[in-house]
């Protein structure tokens, strides 16, 4: 039945939680040592939230979500669950659940709009000790350099409506002059792994899977940078324990797109066979082909979107998963996701390699048989 925002206020913000025997996830709720710092999750139930959640109770702290309770309100049964609104409108935001409490740290998962990011971090700026905001790696104002660091300038804000990326700069800027020296932003590059509903990873690695001969995009020595969600979880809570302040990057390791093929290959022992195409040959063949190929950035797309530093981050001791195990969690959720959708459910469904093997097929016959 679906419920009307006011209606979902009317009902006032509900302590949801409690204590069940066991978690969907295996994870036991007397992981949360006695001296566990007690942490607020905004958001905590879909792709990265989850991950961040995850690596709270393996580090044994006290979780607590806010949320609405709406997206896989299944999750994590044994652990307390405030439910609440946020909006872009100021005025029509529901907090009266957090009133009254504190924590000692705050992690707001996944807003791009800065008003929604600044009132919640006004909201709670009192009640906690440490704040930190997921943002992203797309906030540089230009991806042309090669090596971008955290003190690279981010994208400006004219006011209105922004855009993902201005909006996650501008969430910056306004959690700076709110939060002050107390706060962590984390700025990760393409996020992958477990939970993820995109296509990106997933193409190649169902595309590898199957084995036999494929497309390769251009020359192979284009860059692509990928980072687990759970690599994100753990540098979080890594902030958290040694109280690290200030920005950081969260990127995976920046690898030709050869070498990313080679590690699809091996992770899912495929004896797959790329064969690499020029630029020129594959826009003959369709305009839009960059469609066919995610995570592949063609030549005319700024270089330094996939090679950026994670120098400072990967020197406070974080350390990355192995490709493999993103590439197996990513796999598994792929199998568990279809599993669960009707092939017939457009693109809901199978939502994603657009690329039809026998016109794969045709294109790699037309590549080779060129004079």
């Amino acid at each position: 039945m679906k419920v009307s925002r006011r209606e979902f206020l009317a009902k006032g913000c509900v302590l949801a939680g409690g204590f069940a025997a066991c978690n969907i996830l295996g994870v036991s709720p007397l992981l949360a040592s006695s001296t566990g710092k007690r942490l607020l999750v905004i958001g905590g139930t879909d792709f990265v939230g989850p991950a961040v959640v995850e690596a709270g109770m393996i580090a044994g702290h006290h979780v607590t979500l806010f949320n609405r309770g709406i997206t896989n309100p299944e999750l994590f049964p044994h652990l307390e669950h405030l439910h609440g609104y946020r909006s872009k409108d100021p005025k029509d935001q529901g907090f009266a659940a957090l009133q009254g409490r504190t924590w000692d740290a705050a992690i707001d998962v996944w807003p791009s709009d800065p008003v929604m990011v600044a009132t919640m971090a006004e909201n709670l700026k009192d009640q906690v000790g440490h704040y930190l905001y997921v943002s992203s790696c797309a906030v540089y104002s230009s991806f042309a350099p090669v090596g971008l660091n955290e003190d690279s300038p981010i994208r400006p804000f004219h006011g209105g409506v922004p855009n993902y990326s201005d909006g996650k700069a501008e969430s910056e800027r306004r959690l700076h002059q709110i939060i002050g020296d107390r706060l962590t932003i984390v700025r990760p590059c393409s996020i992958d792994g477990y939970r993820n509903d995109g296509f990106n990873l997933q193409t190649w690695l169902t595309r590898v899977q199957v084995g036999g001969q494929h497309i390769g995009p251009g020359n192979g020595d284009d860059h692509i940078q990928i980072i687990d969600a759970k690599d994100v979880g753990r540098f979080l809570m890594l902030a958290i324990e040694r109280s690290l302040f200030g920005v950081f990057n969260l990127t995976g390791e920046s690898l030709t797109f050869r070498a990313f093929l080679e590690q699809c290959r091996s992770a899912t022992n495929s004896d797959a066979e790329f064969v690499w195409m020029s630029e020129d040959f594959l826009r003959q063949q369709d305009p839009d082909f960059v469609r066919f190929f995610p995570l592949w950035m063609a030549h005319d797309a700024p270089q330094g979107f996939f090679q950026i530093s994670g120098e400072k981050a990967l020197k406070t001791g974080w350390k990355r998963r192995a490709f493999t195990e993103t590439a197996l969690d990513a796999l598994e959720w792929y199998r568990e996701r279809d599993a669960r959708v009707p092939a017939n459910a457009g693109p809901a469904g199978h939502w994603f390699d657009p690329l039809p093997p026998d016109r794969e097929a045709e294109i790699i016959k037309r590549w080779k048989a060129r004079t």
